[in-house]
């Protein structure tokens, strides 16, 4: 079920407002819902914060053990661009917990981070590293920024990208434009929105070919729908938005 969560975490909504809080749910073949995730972004005197809440629902939340995991990320605006101070990931499930911190130098362009196990509420180890990469981006601020990034939604976009939280050693994801016949193609199954990005998450996620996931966004780059394809025996997991408010 971590996949799960991840895919869910996923779900950026890449506009600014002085507060946003989108709900998003997923579904998983025969067994229909398995997870929702709310994500809210808060944005102060140049200072941003986004936290991303993701649940296990039903079945899943019996097999993983109640699994609840929440992201954050913490840091500054510049120039319409989000540049993060700090990422959290703060996982639990079934009396375990494991908080991670990491810490963006930016002008040593270094990525550190602290690790927190627990058991029952009591610390079992911590530790401190170094990541052997560094990001401008951890996972949350590159899908807030990914407008700048690419430019023109209809226009051929290719590129790998580097987020913390993203592939373990590297950090690299891989974000393309979808247009012509594919975007066609997948029209039926994302909606008829302005914006379709192919995102290659390079982990195995549920077996798919690829971990690779679409996306569809409308004009406020507002994640609609999602896809990922090709799962084995149970087919594609889709997500859609049930729920979105903001305050200017």
């Amino acid at each position: 079920m971590k996949k799960l969560i991840f895919i869910l975490a996923l779900f950026g909504v890449a506009a600014f407002a002085e507060m946003i809080h989108a709900t998003y749910k997923i579904e998983y073949g025969i067994f229909g819902k398995m997870g929702v995730a709310d994500a809210y972004l808060t944005e102060k005197e140049g200072e941003y914060e986004i936290k991303m809440v993701a649940k296990a629902t039903g079945l899943a939340k019996v097999l993983s053990g109640g699994r609840v995991e929440v992201y954050g990320s913490r840091g500054r605006i510049v120039d319409g661009k989000l540049m993060p101070k700090t990422f959290t990931k703060d996982i639990r499930r079934s009396g375990k917990r494991r908080i991670k911190v990491y810490t963006f130098d930016h002008n040593a362009k270094r990525v550190v981070f602290h690790e927190e196990n627990y058991r029952d509420g009591k610390l079992k180890d911590e530790k401190n590293e170094t990541l052997p990469y560094y990001a401008e981006n951890d996972i949350l601020s590159l899908y807030f920024n990914i407008r700048n990034i690419i430019g023109e939604c209809n226009e051929p976009f290719a590129k790998d990208l580097k987020a913390v939280g993203a592939e373990k050693k590297t950090g690299r994801v891989r974000v393309e434009t979808v247009t012509g016949g594919e975007r066609d193609r997948l029209k039926r199954s994302l909606g008829d929105e302005p914006c379709y990005l192919k995102v290659t998450i390079f982990q195995k996620l549920f077996g798919s070919k690829g971990g690779e996931l679409y996306l569809s966004l409308n004009r406020e780059f507002i994640v609609q729908k999602a896809l990922l394809k090709d799962v084995i025996m149970f087919g594609d997991i889709r997500g859609k938005i049930i729920g979105f408010e903001e305050k200017r």
